[in-house]
């Protein structure tokens, strides 16, 4: 027999896979879920600890817990998970010398049509960033990055090419908590082609990752198209409890 906390995250998990919470809605408030469900807080609060942790869900200090799962794009059989780490760090631990050059930098209003593919809502400024990687002198990614000025302000050029991470989190004391990716591979086209030095043929691994705050607020968008020499993922799956 399925404990109470199974239960109440089983029907809270469908609800959100079903639409019933959209992405980055609040769920009810803990005492409105007792109230559902007649039970005390210690099964609900540990129904949300295991959806936190299968990444549906995150607490947002003092404001509730915010609906942080999106439906997989047709075709696209997992996500990929693992460390948020930044380009420098990458190549720091493979030996490599880093380097950026921006190609755009640009402030921008949400329309409808990128709050529907970046969850920003319409309206919110925009930091666009458009840069390609280079790693020891190789090109290795080109990758096209939206940031939230509601909650990372002060982003300027130089900011983007020595690393926006450490804006962030050393000069505006951000917590960077959570990321949720989507990896498919897609043909590089003209303009990445002659970027990344390779046939317009050639499959990349592009990489959509959509990065939320401790808060619960998503402040960033990266849809990063990466060199099949030097793209690589760690994977970590979970098995839903039956």
């Amino acid at each position: 027999m399925k404990s109470i906390y199974h239960s109440i995250a089983a029907t809270l998990r469908d609800e959100i896979r079903a639409g019933a919470h959209p992405f980055q809605t609040l769920l009810p408030t803990e005492v409105e879920l007792c109230k559902r469900f007649g039970c005390s807080h210690a099964p609900v609060r540990r129904a949300l600890a295991e959806l936190a942790q299968e990444g549906y869900v995150q607490a947002r200090q003092g404001r509730g817990v915010t609906v942080i799962w999106q439906p997989e794009p047709t075709g696209v059989q997992g996500y990929a998970t693992g460390g948020i780490d930044t380009f420098p760090e990458i190549c720091a631990a493979r030996g490599l010398i880093p380097k950026t050059r921006l190609l755009t930098f640009e402030r921008i209003t949400t329309n409808d049509t990128l709050s529907e593919t970046t969850g920003f809502a319409p309206g919110t400024p925009l930091v666009h960033l458009l840069r390609l990687r280079i790693a020891s002198g190789d090109p290795v990614a080109v990758e096209e990055t939206y940031t939230s000025e509601l909650e990372v302000p002060g982003i300027t050029p130089e900011i983007a090419v020595t690393g926006t991470y450490a804006h962030i989190e050393g000069t505006l004391g951000i917590e960077i908590l959570t990321s949720k990716r989507t990896i498919t591979m897609r043909k590089a086209g003209a303009t990445d082609g002659e970027l990344l030095s390779l046939d317009p043929n050639t499959y990349l691994a592009f990489v959509e990752s959509h990065t939320f705050a401790s808060t619960g607020n998503q402040f960033e968008v990266i849809y990063s198209r990466q060199h099949p020499e030097f793209f690589s993922a760690r994977i970590l799956a979970t098995r839903p409890r039956r």
